[in-house]
């Protein structure tokens, strides 16, 4: 029994001697600090009299706070408030205590830098101005904008006198994009200068304005492309490269039913039956499909028709001849004795080659015995392109010609085989083998 109380008040011991270190502990890391927050408070104004503005924003303040570490470092802006009391002050220069209200964490105040805020009254003038409607982005084409409506027609500008002078009227500005019916819409109003420049330092009495725009639709305006008819095709071997019309469009108003239809204006037709040149000619629109030409359009156009020839290219045989080989040379080997060469050019052109073509006639007159490798030329007929030539070189091979044997002479007799036997055992005799 004794033994257990023994262990009790250990236990009891321990349990109480870590609680005082956790208290402890915690005190540390949560200990309470005094510092100036990392940020700036705009000063606000609260009780302004009656006719009275501000005029200029009174300069911000930094605070200094006390609280725990945390509750320091987790400060926002949102958390605070600063302001400076306006209640029975008169028109005038004013150095008025800022004070500073705590709306979120466990911080207090402890100081505020500057201590005072400078403000300065002025007393307000009010003027009375007309509304101007303003429309902006103007219906599409085929609607026309009437004369705009507002209520009210003026309106009460409010502030300091030399901001109130400056005012000419107030604007209602309404975004008419798209619209194809007439807008009708409350529209906030802007304070505006003769010159157009906004005053901002002013309070406009309505604020909003009920503005009505009328918008009437009549025929649609719209861009369709001048399409030239042309009519026939052009001469064997010629094609048509292009067609254009000058202007290439026309502004063209159609009724509803069709405004969203392709709509293309034709011209009156161009005949190029025949032809090998380009063809120029003004031709007359012709509108159809319910369109009918706006009243500043053109009723004809400029169309240019570019004729070309139409080219290819065709391979054909050629034969190769030599010639001029010098009297005492004869012509060996020559290879090769045909070349193929290709032709670009019109087709009326490559289809007016009659029979074979003139040969490539090569000039051996100047080369010496031996092998040779000659370039190959061959010019073609005017307006044809010759785009190869192959092969592009000749081999010969040039060789001495055989010389004539030499004549013998009439009046000498050959001798016959008797005698040239003869003259034989006469160049040896025969004593001198015995000798």
């Amino acid at each position: 029994m004794r033994r257990a109380a023994q262990e009790a008040t250990l236990l009891i011991t321990v349990v109480v001697l870590a609680l005082v270190v956790w208290f402890v502990i915690a005190d540390a890391e949560n200990r309470e600090i005094e510092a100036r927050l990392g940020f700036s408070l705009e000063v606000e104004v609260d009780d302004l009299g009656t006719n009275l503005v501000v005029v200029g924003d009174p300069l911000p303040v930094t605070v200094t706070v006390v609280g725990r570490e945390d509750d320091v470092e987790s400060a926002r802006p949102e958390h605070f408030m600063a302001t400076v009391s306006l209640r029975n002050r008169a028109a005038g220069r004013h150095s008025l205590p800022v004070r500073v209200e705590t709306l979120e964490g466990d911080v207090r105040v402890r100081a505020v830098q500057p201590e005072t805020a400078v403000v300065i009254l002025q007393e307000t003038v009010d003027r009375e101005v007309p509304v101007i409607v303003e429309p902006s982005n103007p219906p599409p084409l085929g609607f026309r904008v009437g004369t705009p409506e507002v209520v009210p027609e003026t309106a009460i500008v409010s502030g300091i006198a030399s901001e109130v002078e400056a005012v000419d009227s107030v604007v209602a500005r309404l975004d008419l994009g798209g619209a194809q019916a007439s807008v009708e819409r409350n529209v906030t109003l802007e304070a505006r200068t003769a010159a157009g420049g906004a005053v901002s330092q002013v309070v406009v009495n309505p604020r909003f304005a009920q503005v009505r725009v009328p918008i009437d639709q009549e025929l649609f305006r719209r861009t369709a492309s001048i399409l030239p008819d042309v009519t026939g095709i052009p001469a064997e071997g010629y094609r048509v490269r292009m067609v254009r019309a000058t202007p290439s469009t026309v502004d063209i108003l159609v009724s509803a039913d069709v405004l969203d239809d392709e709509v293309e204006v034709r011209t009156t037709p161009v005949d190029i039956t025949g032809r090998q040149e380009n063809v120029t000619a003004v031709a007359e629109l012709v509108f159809a499909d319910g369109a009918a030409p706006a009243g500043d359009s053109e009723t004809s156009a400029r169309v240019l028709i570019v004729i070309e020839p139409v080219i290819t290219s065709v391979q054909l045989p050629i034969e190769i001849e030599t010639f001029g080989v010098r009297q005492t040379l004869e012509l060996a080997f020559a290879s090769p004795l045909t070349a193929q060469i290709t032709l670009r050019g019109p087709v009326a052109l490559l289809s007016n080659l009659e029979g074979p073509l003139d040969p490539i006639r090569v000039n051996l007159g100047s080369y010496a015995a031996g092998r040779h490798l000659i370039d190959l030329r061959w010019f073609p007929p005017q307006g044809l392109e010759l785009v190869e030539l192959a092969p592009s070189q000749l081999t010969v091979t040039l060789s001495p010609a055989p010389q004539p044997q030499p004549e013998q002479d009439p009046e000498e007799e050959p001798l016959d085989e008797g005698d040239e036997a003869v003259d034989e055992g006469s160049s040896t005799p025969e004593g001198d083998d015995g000798e």
